[in-house]
């Protein structure tokens, strides 16, 4: 397990490396998918079969999907690299090396922690299947979720009024 951990924790950072990397918000976008599958994975190891499902579905299919649709509503360009965009990416990676630098040694420690055995801990009981989610989320939080469901679909109405605004301005 702890190798798979390691692999996909190394996909997460590459790709969210990428996400931010990439002039091209397309390919931005596709690293963003592979960093939620991933992410997806690493719940998947900690036996939250659930949250792994709903990653992939709701950030992984839905969400990017709406992402890329705006990108294409919009029709971006690639971005050129100004001075400006040189020097503030070469403080952003400073401050990246600097940050990790300073988090290094809470690394260090947390793992020498996680070696040492946690004797008289007593283990967590796991409650909380697919079954008592969907009662509790149709139950106490029914108000929250149609709230939700009410702002995305304003939000796809709003993006199928731009694409016509813009459709109809082309011609």
């Amino acid at each position: 397990m702890s190798i798979a951990f390691f692999l996909l924790s190394l996909v997460i950072v590459c790709t969210a490396v990428g996400v931010v990397a990439s002039r091209n918000p397309i390919h931005s976008a596709l690293n963003l998918v592979c960093n939620l599958i991933a992410v997806a994975g690493v719940f998947a190891l900690l036996e939250a079969h659930f949250l792994a499902t709903v990653q992939v579905i709701v950030y992984a299919g839905a969400i990017v999907v709406l992402v890329l649709f705006v990108l294409m509503l919009l029709n971006l360009k690639v971005e050129v690299p100004t001075r400006k965009t040189t020097v503030l990416t070469a403080v952003a990676v400073l401050s990246g090396i600097v940050f990790l630098a300073a988090a290094v040694p809470s690394i260090l420690d947390f793992f020498s922690l996680m070696e040492r055995p946690q004797i008289g801990t007593p283990t967590p009981v796991v409650v909380g299947s697919v079954k008592e989610i969907g009662r509790v989320l149709y139950t106490r939080y029914v108000f929250t979720f149609e709230a939700a469901s009410v702002l995305i679909m304003a939000a796809i109405a709003g993006a199928v009024m731009l694409a016509k605004r813009k459709y109809r301005q082309g011609l």
